[in-house]
């Protein structure tokens, strides 16, 4: 089961992003998916250091979307009506521990991330509809 997944993630365009809540497992995830994370130093994208961690993600949106790549994102764990709802800034998911729901709201107001886009929770890959991703249970 794993193995497809990952020989799917494997074939996305490069350079990938992978995105998800805050695990132990996130970052062996990621790197068998060939993808950065925020575990990475520099965000494994060469990101410099002394970027604010608001800026230092802008920059993984930039980055990616320029070079053609692709992001991935874990929906596990994440609350999606926060995500969808979006927020006012950073500071308003950071100071309510939702970066996660943050970074998934940049890739659903984003049109051009959305594209670039790999929906999956962990074991399965997920449809993807236009206009982005639909919650089916409350």
């Amino acid at each position: 089961m794993f193995v497809a997944l990952f020989d799917t993630l494997r074939e996305l365009p490069n350079p990938k992003f992978s995105f998800g809540k805050s695990t132990e497992y996130h970052p062996n995830f990621s790197r068998d998916a060939g993808a950065a994370c925020m575990y990475d130093d520099g965000f494994g994208l060469g990101l410099s250091n002394q970027l604010s961690p608001e800026n230092k993600l802008r920059a993984v949106f930039l980055t990616i979307s320029r070079e053609h790549g692709s992001f991935i994102f874990n929906i596990s764990g994440v609350d999606l009506d926060a995500a969808i709802a979006g927020f006012e800034s950073y500071d308003a998911a950071s100071d309510n521990n939702m970066i996660t729901e943050w970074e998934l709201s940049m890739i659903l107001h984003n049109p051009d991330y959305l594209a670039q886009t790999t929906f999956h929770n962990g074991r399965t890959l997920l449809t993807q509809i236009e206009g982005g991703i639909v919650k089916r249970w409350n």
